[in-house]
């Protein structure tokens, strides 16, 4: 037996293949210049120990060095993995410049591309300061902006002589007020500028003007201590340097203001801007009174997620709508800021059939392309099923003589009495073809069964019935339904009976009131349906909760006495 459990196992585990890595490419900046280094990093989000052959790079790279490194986060119990592999290079030509697939333990990296530019040709504007062996030079993208929109600005620090550190001021701003975010860490990299080698060290930020007209970045400084001489040999370890400072110029900014086509409109001046939404269930399904999630999510090139405006649905005929809390994200890259703003949004059908969702709208400035653009998810028909309403008797026509477990009982059910039954059976079996055989078998346990019977009568009798200790919750419970009910409040009465029913069935506790419903019968059941649809409707105050309750109690009356002539399970009354 347990080998054959091992088989099937290991049948299962072969027929369940791995999911495979997820594997991501990108480059440190974009674009670059012709004999600088960049880097290219391939990421998977496992832990692989793969040797992929990167040789499909050097048609257009020089492969200068390369490593690999994993990592492991442990974030709110929820494990993650990387790997990671970091390659040096230089361009062999200018241009824009593919970098292929590489196939990593079975699985291709995505193909991208990076701007390649001539030696000397940064591009923008980039005034350099210093002398030959080192300098600054600081470039913004673009010089003619609209309020509020993105700006880089990049700063490179050039060297041709070791140093023993360097400090730097922050960017300042004359002309109007300025919001900056520093994009990531600064990156470091080579590069030939009239055969001379130089090593670079690159910082960039975000800068969001706030106001319209001429914005000036004010010169930058920088202090590097620089090493003139080596150790002396009576102090090996000592340094002579000196302390060199270095200015950058300032830029000049054209911040425009915002377009006559964006008056009475969110300003959102972007590169690109996407709405998308997303369902729990695919595809949904729509009934009345069940709420479905529908995810909405803004994402924007050039702008930080604070930026991005709610995403109101209107509310419409034939639903609610209850939002959750907005997620916001920022993302830094050498391109800049994108931010997301997600938001979930229960929707609750309150009638059946044909109901729109209608269309969500986001007017947008498309910088590139400087006109104004629209994201728009349309208008959305959607079919609403009526709620579950099954009768006991439909949902068990084998067995009419069982009714369903009636919902207003105060107590949990009374198990059949073990020793009556088994009594009972006897009787028939005697009196039928198998009662001379069964009452020679039977003596031994008849004995027992007449003394169980007997036991289980007496503890009856004195209170011995353990069911008796389990009927407090639910009476507790029950009267909030009374008083629920005969003060007309439908969402205690809702909550009155959720706290009942899971005290009636600790072994199955139903989840909702349409779950109660289904476990009542007649008119208590069709009344629990009139307060789910109550709930969500538009006006909840004009329930009546009187019927309701005589419902209750007219069922649990009907049903004990009707199981005290059977032999069926009886069901205690409301108020035994």
């Amino acid at each position: 037996m347990v080998k054959k459990i091992f088989v099937l196992s290991s049948l299962i585990l072969l027929a369940v293949p791995a999911m495979a890595a997820h594997i991501t490419t990108r480059v440190d900046r974009d674009p670059v210049g012709l004999d600088e280094s960049f880097k290219i990093i391939f990421e998977a989000d496992k832990s692989l120990s793969a040797s992929p052959d990167f040789s499909p790079l050097k048609k257009d790279f020089d492969i200068l060095s390369r490593s690999r490194s994993s990592s492991m986060r442990i974030i709110n119990g929820n494990m993650s993995q990387q790997t990671q592999w970091n390659l040096s290079v230089m361009a062999k030509h200018s241009g824009r410049l593919t970098i292929p697939s590489i196939d990593i333990d079975g699985v291709r990296s995505p193909q991208i591309s990076v701007t390649v530019k001539k030696a000397g040709a940064t591009g923008g504007s980039s005034p350099v300061t210093g002398n030959g062996d080192m300098f600054l030079e600081v470039q913004a993208q673009p010089t003619h902006a609209y309020v509020q929109s993105q700006i880089l600005y990049t700063i490179r620090f050039y060297r041709a002589v070791n140093i023993n550190g360097a400090s730097m001021s922050e960017p300042s701003f004359s002309g109007g007020e300025v919001l900056k975010q520093k994009l990531g860490d600064d990156s470091s990299y080579e590069t030939r500028r009239n055969g001379r080698r130089y090593e670079i060290i690159e910082r960039r930020y975000a800068l969001f003007p706030q106001q319209s007209g001429t914005l000036t970045i004010n010169p930058l400084s920088l202090d590097a201590q620089v090493l003139t001489a080596s150790p002396g040999i009576f102090d090996p370890f000592g340094q002579n340097t000196t302390t060199r400072r270095l200015k950058s110029k300032s830029i000049q900014l054209d911040v425009k203001p915002i377009p006559a086509a964006m008056a009475n409109k969110p300003w959102l001046p972007a590169r690109d801007l996407q709405l998308t939404e997303h369902w729990a269930q695919q595809p949904p399904r729509f009934v009345v009174g069940e709420p479905v999630t529908r995810t909405l999510t803004l994402k924007a090139e050039g702008l930080t997620g604070a930026q991005l405006p709610s995403l109101k649905m209107q509310q419409g005929d034939g639903f609610k709508l209850y939002p959750d809390q907005p997620r916001l994200n920022d993302k830094r890259s050498s391109r800049g800021i994108s931010g997301t703003r997600q938001e979930k949004i229960a929707i609750i059908p309150t009638r059946s059939g044909s109901v729109t969702l209608p269309a969500i709208e986001i007017p947008w400035w498309n910088t590139d392309t400087q006109r104004m653009e629209v994201a728009k998810l349309p208008a959305r028909t959607i079919q609403v099923q009526p709620a579950v309403n099954s009768s006991p008797a439909a949902a068990q026509p084998a067995a009419p003589q069982q009714p369903q477990v009636p919902a207003e009982s105060i107590q949990a059910e009374t198990p059949p009495a073990a020793p009556e039954a088994k009594t009972t059976t006897l009787e028939k079996q005697t009196s039928g073809f198998y009662g001379w055989l069964s009452l020679a078998l039977g003596l031994g346990w008849l004995g027992t069964a007449v003394a169980w019977f007997s036991n289980s009568r007496r503890q009856r009798t004195v209170g011995g019935n353990p069911e008796a200790t389990q009927s407090v919750a639910p009476r507790t419970s029950l009267n909030s339904v009374k008083q629920a009910c005969l003060g007309n409040d439908a969402p205690q009465c809702k909550s009155a009976l959720l706290q009942w029913a899971n005290a009636h069935w600790p072994d199955n506790p139903p989840a909702s009131l349409g779950e109660i419903g289904r476990r009542m019968q007649g008119e208590t059941q069709q009344e629990i349906e009139k307060l789910s649809r109550v709930l969500y409707a538009e006006n909840s105050t004009a329930w009546q909760g009187e019927a309701l309750w005589q419902a209750l109690k007219k069922e649990s009356n009907g049903n004990s006495k009707q199981g005290n002539n059977k032999k069926g399970r009886p069901l205690r009354p409301l108020y035994p």
